[in-house]
């Protein structure tokens, strides 16, 4: 559909040769570059594509700046779409502009009022949540110069649309490693919507994560369910459950979980909402949270704070999201036509399209715990009488000496994680019907913590001086003898990359590393701390990891009172 040179005034062609190519009139073609109602939809499409493919985006005279930021919404009541907008009134508001909101409902797609009233308004940028703009909506913003991105899209928007998400894969992946970490194996989960591609990230996060484990969550179809249509009971195996993203669809499909025989330990759901239901489901079965069911939830909304108890639950970013979200269309507004230099956190000039993810992390509050005795999921219970007890060591044994610290530090690696699991059940095959504990502890336990490569486990044993229960069979799956101290053994792989440390049940120093891990994990403040410090010493050499060791001591004794504090346990 192009036009004749003959046709053209200057470098453009005339508006009376786009309506005659649209078989339209001038007026109508006059309507539709003004944003003015009583045009059909395929017409308006049809002269809005011949007007962005004419060069009528880049005007002789730019039209002068918006005063508005136009927002666009699924609910306004929705705790999640409070934060979009917290995020975008704040960038909004320090860059000058007035905030417009539209709220659109659950179908995820504007209509034709909302773009004959934005065309009319000719907002400086639009930032849309979840909703899917057609390619006719698209070249009618863009033939007016209003740039436009999307925060967590609905399906896969095409390249050109500018886009920012969170890492849904890796969060959902991290919700079930927590739980695995703890001891569960029976974990179910309630996905939401198929059509929403956050939903199917996070699904595909927990299946990756259960089969690391050597578990599985099996479908039984794989027909995409909309999120504005009724929910098919079945349409997964009991371990998996679809629902849309409430309170009342995830008590619904809690109750349909829980009714299985065995019945699941530990449900992750795809979001914050649907948590909450699986809360008032447990209650309302006589369960209680986290003794007998552990609970993770996806957003990190308020309500996930205020709860009793409170949710655990994967951060997603939101307010961060909506904030680069209207800053990457205000970029595009400031620089179309003026050649402006690119930006190095847009990803390219103005204009150009961007991709951004930004990362989910895990916190760990009240709603998750260790599986109960007798539910099947805890360690088996060591029946015989302990043989070949002695004396604990009174002194230090370091096999091989002192070794010089060779590594640096590391941004968190997802694959830290599967490389527990993968020991987690090494460790329990080789020692048998022991009772142990295996949790997963260290820094490379801590999404979000730069950390040295070495995965760390501890192990808790009945009697620690019963080496032949434990060591032995240790040593025969293939790992080496490094610390034998008093109530502390080390084994380690032969390429130093995991460390096995093994404790006598009981020993306080178990409960300093998980207290340890879980504030690292849920603060902050302190997370950051204990990376500066470890950076801080890591720029310079260490003879001795011992001496590395030592020399973190004091940062992480203050760390560990505030987590005391925290959990009110004694100093």
């Amino acid at each position: 559909m192009s036009i004749d040179p003959a046709e053209r005034s200057g470098s453009r062609p005339t508006l009376e040769a786009i309506a005659r190519r649209a078989s339209v009139s001038p007026a109508t073609v006059s309507k539709v570059l003004n944003g003015r109602p009583g045009v059909s939809g395929p017409t308006r499409e049809r002269v809005e594509h011949l007007l962005a493919a004419s060069g009528y985006a880049q005007r002789d005279t730019p039209p002068g700046p918006g005063s508005l930021v136009e927002l666009v919404v699924e609910d306004l009541s929705s705790e999640w779409s409070i934060e979009i907008v917290r995020g975008v009134e704040s960038v909004a508001r320090e860059s000058g502009y007035a905030l417009s909101l539209s709220a659109l409902g659950p179908d995820h797609a504007v209509g034709e009022d909302w773009i004959t009233g934005v065309l009319h308004r000719r907002p400086a940028a639009i930032v849309l949540q979840f909703s899917a703009l057609t390619a006719g909506r698209r070249d009618q913003l863009r033939a007016r110069g209003i740039p436009f991105t999307v925060v967590d899209p609905v399906g896969d928007p095409p390249a050109d649309v500018p886009v920012v998400g969170a890492t849904n894969t890796a969060g959902g992946a991290a919700a079930t490693e927590h739980l695995l970490d703890l001891g569960h194996t029976r974990i179910a989960a309630i996905a939401g919507p198929l059509d929403m591609a956050c939903a199917v990230d996070r699904l595909a996060g927990h299946r990756a994560a259960l089969a690391a484990a050597g578990l599985e969550a099996r479908h039984a179809a794989t027909t995409p369910v909309p999120s504005d249509a009724p929910v098919p009971s079945g349409l997964l195996d009991p371990s998996v459950v679809v629902a849309r993203f409430s309170r009342e669809d995830g008590e619904r499909a809690a109750r349909e979980l829980l009714a299985a025989d065995p019945r699941p330990t530990a449900v992750v759901t795809g979001n914050d909402l649907q948590a909450l239901g699986v809360l008032d489901a447990a209650r309302s079965l006589g369960l209680r949270v986290p003794e007998d069911l552990s609970v993770v939830g996806f957003d990190d909304v308020a309500p996930a704070r205020w709860a009793r108890p409170a949710l655990t639950t994967i951060r997603q970013p939101l307010q961060e999201m909506a904030e680069r979200a209207t800053r990457m269309a205000l970029r595009q507004h400031a620089g179309a036509g003026s050649g402006a230099a690119a930006d190095e956190h847009a990803g390219g000039a103005p204009g150009e399209p961007v991709r951004v993810e930004l990362a989910t992390t895990l916190v760990v509050r009240d709603s998750t715990a260790a599986p109960a005795v007798g539910t099947g999921d805890e360690p088996p219970v060591r029946d015989h009488v302990l043989a070949d007890e002695r004396p604990d060591v009174t002194t230090v044994e370091i096999i091989g000496g002192p070794e010089a610290l060779r590594v640096g530090l590391h941004e968190y690696d997802p694959a830290w994680a599967v490389t527990f699991a993968a020991h987690r059940e090494r460790i329990l095959r080789a020692v048998g019907p022991l009772d142990v504990r295996v949790e997963h502890i260290g820094s490379t336990s801590v999404p979000g913590l730069a950390a040295k490569p070495i995965v760390d486990l501890v192990v808790v044993v009945p009697d620690v001086t019963d080496e032949s229960a434990y060591l032995e069979p240790l040593l025969g799956a293939g790992y080496e003898l490094r610390v034998r101290e008093p109530g502390h053994r080390l084994v380690r792989t032969p390429a130093r990359d995991v460390h096995v440390h093994v404790y006598e049940r009981g020993a306080t120093a178990v409960t300093d590393y998980l207290l340890l891990r879980d504030r690292l994990r849920s603060d902050p403040d302190d997370r950051a701390l204990y990376e500066q410090t470890k950076r801080q010493l890591l720029s310079g050499t260490w003879d001795d990891m011992n001496d590395y060791a030592d020399a973190k001591t004091d940062v992480i004794r203050a760390v560990m009172g505030r987590a005391r504090a925290a959990a009110a346990l004694p100093g």
